[in-house]
């Protein structure tokens, strides 16, 4: 059986030739479920989800501060409007980050809060433990290609 095949038989699915770009998809997404499933066990025990981690990662980490709206985050997350507002009001009643007022009365900045910080800090270690293990199976000449080829994939989405 072809390799990219294999994606059909772990799902359930009759191998059928010619599908290799569903075969790309499906690997992708199954892949990426598996990888959030596996994180969020890391993040769940410090009260967030791989949402809210990857949300104080770019507020602490983030390039450009003051770009830091609710709706750049949201863009840059993948996250409904909606689900924005309440990812973010409970990491603000947690005491993790804070709304400031922005450049217009409709749009507001967001900042990590020294609790959020700090948070980060204990969540890191695991995060990276968590990473190593699951993705130390990419070898060093394939890890550079695979980040390349879902690059070229997120540029056609865009």
């Amino acid at each position: 059986m072809r390799t990219h095949h294999a994606i059909f038989k772990e799902m359930g699915f009759a191998a059928r030739p010619g599908r290799l770009p569903e075969a790309v998809l499906y690997s992708l997404a199954r892949t990426a479920s598996l990888l959030v499933r596996e994180l969020s066990q890391v993040y769940q025990r410090f009260g967030l989800t791989a949402a809210s981690f990857n949300l104080l990662m770019l507020l602490k980490h983030g390039a450009d501060p003051e770009a830091m709206t609710q709706q750049t985050i949201g863009k840059r997350l993948v996250v409904s409007p909606s689900d924005m507002t309440g990812l973010i009001d409970r990491l603000e009643k947690k005491g993790f980050v804070q709304r400031l007022p922005g450049k217009d009365r409709r749009s507001k900045l967001l900042r990590i809060t020294p609790k959020g910080a700090k948070l980060l800090d204990e969540v890191w270690p695991r995060h990276l433990e968590m990473v190593q293990r699951l993705v130390g199976s990419v070898g060093q000449r394939e890890a550079p290609q695979l980040v390349l080829g879902l690059a070229q994939l997120r540029m056609s989405v865009a």
